[in-house]
């Protein structure tokens, strides 16, 4: 025989029980309609199209370049992150910031803000898309333009190219879409997207150019601070095609240590007015991915080449010990 107080709560809680799957299963539909509806939007925004036009046009300058050299582009891909990248983030900061703009309107949906602006981090997948027909274009297809012999990889090798190609198109335009999305959620000052814009150029341009000369900075700084940015090299090639300097590091690890990057984004991202357990949970994903940044910053540096190497055409190398 059960007692009245358990015939009262048996009910209640088979009932509680029952209704949370179903919520979960209610959940996700309206985070992928979201997602959709703010991709779309992404997907149209000028500030994008023109970047990818712009990428484009360089591209097309690359590949019907009259110069006999092979471009350098083979071993870099610049373009992409320059275009693609800095588009899609100013086009995500743009989004975001009229999300805002909208607040006595969506603040009346059953939606939380968090699950909105992790609508706004899942159309990171546009210029994905995007950036990987780059990279099918110059890894995949590999036109006579780009496609630099085998020498020039220096001591790296085809999967550590593709790494650093990745990182500089799928992955960049990835991190610049959440970025862009993170500093929109949190930045409303005039002028932000302007503020936003220079202080990547300078991150990225500063600390390539105080360590693109080798005799300017320390061995040890060279080493452990040139790998610092969203958009680091590991391949140096002269003017005249006549030699190529691999540099030290890993570029898989360096990848892995991007995409951290990128999920530290989401987190910063994720925690605009969030709350609760929510908050806590976001909270905890970040500490763990922080420690999985530091610890895949760590491998990209102390992994890979322990010297710097000059290869040239005819295929012996060179150590050079001042790096």
């Amino acid at each position: 025989m059960t007692s009245a107080s358990q015939q009262a709560t048996t009910p209640a809680t088979r009932a509680a029980v029952a209704s949370r799957p179903k919520h979960r299963r209610e959940h996700r539909p309206v985070l992928g309609a979201l997602a959709l509806l703010e991709a779309v939007r992404l997907a149209r925004h000028p500030v994008l199209l023109a970047a990818t036009g712009i990428g484009v046009l360089l591209t097309v300058q690359v590949l019907t370049d009259n110069s006999t050299q092979v471009s350098t582009d083979a071993l870099g891909l610049p373009l992409v992150a320059t275009s693609v990248g800095l588009g899609s983030m100013l086009a995500a900061f743009y989004l975001t910031r009229s999300f805002h703009r909208a607040d006595e309107i969506v603040e009346a949906s059953p939606t939380s803000t968090t699950a909105r602006t992790g609508a706004l981090c899942l159309t990171a997948v546009v210029p994905a898309l995007v950036a990987s027909v780059w990279f099918v274009l110059y890894y995949g297809a590999r036109p006579a333009k780009v496609d630099a012999p085998e020498w020039m990889y220096g001591m790296f090798s085809h999967a550590d190219i593709a790494a650093v190609l990745v990182g500089h198109s799928v992955i960049s335009a990835v991190g610049a879409t959440l970025l862009g999305v993170a500093a929109g959620r949190w930045w409303s000052f005039r002028g932000a997207s302007a503020v936003l814009l220079l202080a990547v150029d300078a991150w990225t341009v500063g600390v390539l150019g105080f360590f693109s000369s080798g005799d300017d900075a320390p061995p040890e700084w060279f080493r452990w601070v040139r790998l610092l940015v969203p958009f680091g090299y590991f391949s140096s090639t002269t003017a005249d095609n006549s030699s190529v300097v691999s540099l030290t590091g890993s570029p898989r690890w360096y990848a892995v240590w991007l995409l951290t990057l990128c999920a530290l984004a989401v987190v910063a991202a994720l925690l605009w007015r969030s709350e609760g357990a929510t908050r806590r949970r976001v909270v905890r994903v970040g500490a763990v991915m922080l420690a999985l940044s530091v610890l895949a910053y760590g491998l990209a540096v102390g992994g890979g080449l322990s010297h710097v190497v000059r290869t040239f055409p005819d295929g012996h190398s060179v150590v050079l010990v001042t790096r």
